[in-house]
């Protein structure tokens, strides 16, 4: 599954310099009284590292021939501030996902024109440059400009529009996820929320929530 890709980067990283033959010599050499306990201490470092590399690039491996879809498409919205930030973390997560979306689809404004896919698959690939992970990036996301602003709400707004038209009231089924653009998504939240979604029809599922409240000119607060 592709979000086991960076965790066993990671480690093969730390392997790779622990594997240091002659930063390992010298440590013996200096330490030549102790070696069992230090061979001991490294030995128990390096078989869990070992191990969950092995089993990293076996799943990494299986997970391009049998990576699990969805027909979710998710939606959000990002600010300038967040482009070479944030925004990158929460892309590369959702990319993660251990069922993958039909679509990761950015909605900005029309006057953001300037970031473009290809400025946010650099900020990804300085994350992860692997192959896998520039193959996702072109299959799944998506960036639409909007001639109208509508803030934070620009992440389920237009969305909503294209699959509900308002003046009819008519409506096409599609299962559509939105997220924040300064979150790291769990590799299951796609899945879990699938998950609840097939066992309430007609509702939204969320992980949490709030309950809305205005001031009024009595100076009382009243639910909304």
């Amino acid at each position: 599954m592709p979000h086991m890709q960076m965790p066993y980067r990671f480690m093969a990283s730390i392997l790779k310099r622990l594997l240091n033959q002659r930063q390992i010599s010298n440590v013996l050499q200096r330490c030549y009284v102790y070696r069992p306990m230090v061979l001991l201490r490294l030995s128990f470092i390096l078989l869990p590292l070992i191990y969950f590399y092995c089993y990293g690039m076996f799943i990494l491996h299986s997970s391009r021939c049998c990576a699990l879809t969805s027909n979710i498409i998710i939606s959000l919205t990002s600010a300038p501030a967040r482009f070479s930030h944030e925004l990158p973390i929460t892309i590369y997560s959702l990319m993660m996902q251990t069922h993958l979306p039909q679509e990761i689809r950015l909605h900005l404004s029309v006057t953001h024109k300037n970031f473009s896919l290809s400025i946010l698959k650099a900020s990804i690939q300085r994350l992860d440059s692997s192959m896998d992970v520039s193959r996702l990036f072109e299959q799944l996301v998506r960036i639409r400009y909007e001639q109208y602003d509508y803030g934070p709400s620009t992440k389920f707004i237009p969305i909503l529009k294209e699959f509900h038209a308002i003046e009819t009231n008519d409506s096409s089924s599609q299962l559509i996820m939105i997220c924040d653009d300064d979150v790291y998504y769990h590799p299951h939240t796609l899945v879990t929320l699938q998950h609840y979604s097939n066992q309430f029809n007609n509702s939204i599922i969320g992980f949490r929530g709030w309950r809305g409240r205005s001031f009024s000119t009595e100076k009382s607060f009243k639910a909304f």
